[in-house]
């Protein structure tokens, strides 16, 4: 009995360890990329390549059709000479009968089914990079609501540690106030006070609820307001190289536009096939029987567009224009990028600088309360005085404690539009 219960102990330990696990911004990348309904679509396109694919082998395949038909014609052929001699000569019936199964089997495209596999295979590649560039997108999102938390969670933490001074201090000035040192209004302004950060951690409680809420969602992830959320640790360099999968994109969308060229010029070129026919109807071959009769014949067959009143050459420049028209998009996006990782790295900077002078702030208002917290005790001051320089205290340190968090959210961003996460 005594080890089940142990068993048990450990059991329920290492259940509440996993629950009390705390959420990594990499997991929350992780869990998207596995849940989103977008991550299901590269599949699809794979799935929708390989039937494309099929279909196109199919092109080497005999081509079989069956054709019926019945017919009365209004006039035959005949032949309408005066002979020497009486001869009876077989008239051509009106009434005709015919079925067919016509085969067809290419022989020689010019590499068209070829070429067609390869803008299929490259088509692939665009679509699931394409996917690739939206699932991207949403890491945006997780960053927004993921530091939001962060920075809602330690002010809330810091507006608790200021109510309970509150309260701690209300206890204090109830009793100054019985003995006449203090008056009454003092007492109730640190009610009131109390009252009103209750009332914004309640909003934060709130907000932060409501963040997890969306970040669950789009991650996919079992999170609560328990939760715990890490501070992400990453260090940024200077390099120009960029990994974004729009740039993987252009290239494949150029390739795409390649593998296209390669198909145009040969849908002018000849094609051969050979074909059979065979024939059950009235009349068969011999036109002027008429009885039902089978029969079949065989070729070879050429089919040549060698005109096209110069639309080939006009595709030709479409796709032409189509590349500059990429190199352009391309050209743009890196100067957004370059833009945007200007922007993030002056806003690294302010937040460092804001750091320091923050941590000088906090130094200086910690002692001014201190010394307001002394005069309020000895009655030398009115607890809304008191209230004043801790409120600016607690100030402080939320601008202290948020500005950290945007420094790690500011390279995040520039780490994110770097395409290096």
């Amino acid at each position: 009995m005594k080890r089940i219960l142990i068993i048990l102990f450990f059991i329920t330990n290492i259940a509440l360890a996993q629950q009390q696990q705390n959420v990594r911004l990499e997991d929350c990348y992780e869990n998207m990329l596995i849940n989103y309904p977008l991550a299901n679509q590269s599949e699809i396109f794979a799935q929708t390549n390989q039937l494309n694919i099929k279909n196109l082998k199919t092109g080497w395949l005999p081509n079989a059709e069956f054709n019926a038909m019945a017919t009365y014609q209004s006039d035959v052929f005949a032949l309408e000479i005066d002979l020497p001699i009486s001869i009876d000569l077989p008239e051509v019936p009106k009434d005709q009968y015919k079925t067919t199964v016509d085969i067809n089997q290419l022989i020689y495209d010019w590499g068209r089914i070829k070429s067609a596999k390869q803008l299929e295979n490259t088509n692939l590649k665009v679509n699931q990079q394409n996917t690739q560039v939206e699932l991207n997108k949403i890491k945006e999102q997780i960053n927004k609501f993921y530091f939001a938390i962060l920075i809602l969670q330690r002010n809330d933490e810091l507006l608790n540690v200021m109510f309970n001074d509150l309260e701690s201090k209300e206890k204090t000035v109830e009793s100054s106030v019985k003995n006449g040192m203090l008056l009454s209004s003092d007492l109730s302004a640190l009610k009131a006070e109390k009252i009103k950060v209750r009332q914004s951690i309640t909003e934060i409680k709130n907000q932060i609820l409501a963040a997890i809420d969306v970040l669950a969602e789009i991650t996919g992830m079992d999170i609560d307001y328990e939760s715990g959320f890490e501070i992400p640790e990453y260090d940024i360099d200077n390099s120009e190289s960029l990994s974004r999968p729009e740039l993987i994109l252009f290239d494949y969308q150029r390739e795409k536009l390649d593998a296209t060229s390669k198909i145009v010029p040969k849908q002018n070129k000849p094609t051969v096939f050979a074909f059979t026919q065979l024939g059950y109807g009235k009349p068969g071959l011999n036109m002027t029987s008429e009885q039902f009769d089978s029969y079949y014949y065989v070729g070879l067959g050429l089919n040549w567009k060698f005109w096209d009143w110069n639309k080939t050459n006009r595709e030709k420049q479409i796709i032409s224009l189509n590349k500059d028209l990429v190199s352009t998009q391309e050209s743009s996006f890196n100067k957004q990028i370059n833009v945007a990782l200007k922007n993030e790295s002056a806003k690294i900077k302010i937040y460092q600088d804001a750091i320091e002078s923050d941590l000088e702030i906090i130094k200086v208002r910690e002692e001014v309360t201190e010394s307001a917290r002394s005069k309020l005790d000895n009655g030398v001051i009115t607890s809304t005085d008191y209230i004043t320089e801790l409120s600016k205290e607690t100030q402080a340190k939320i601008n202290y404690e948020t500005n950290k968090i945007q420094l790690v959210q500011s390279k995040v961003n520039y780490l994110y539009i770097k395409g290096d996460i």
